[in-house]
């Protein structure tokens, strides 16, 4: 099912690239080996220009943190 949504500031060719994958999950389609090894790269990609721009970020622990701390 598709829904239009307004404008999201998402890359309209991200947006339609992710809605495929997701749509691909969905009908429970397998990726191949290649498709795997492609999405690792630019996954490694955007990690180092991310990293690059904004240097190494340790939200994760800090999510972590705040969550144990409060209980």
């Amino acid at each position: 099912m598709k829904i239009l949504e307004p404008f999201t500031g998402m890359d309209p060719r991200s947006k339609a690239e992710l809605q495929e994958v997701c749509d691909r999950l969905a009908r429970g389609d397998t990726f191949s080996q290649a498709e795997r090894k492609a999405a690792a790269a630019e996954i490694d990609q955007l990690r180092e220009e991310n990293k690059a721009k904004f240097g190494i970020q340790n939200v994760a622990v800090d999510f972590v943190r705040e969550s144990r701390d409060g209980r």
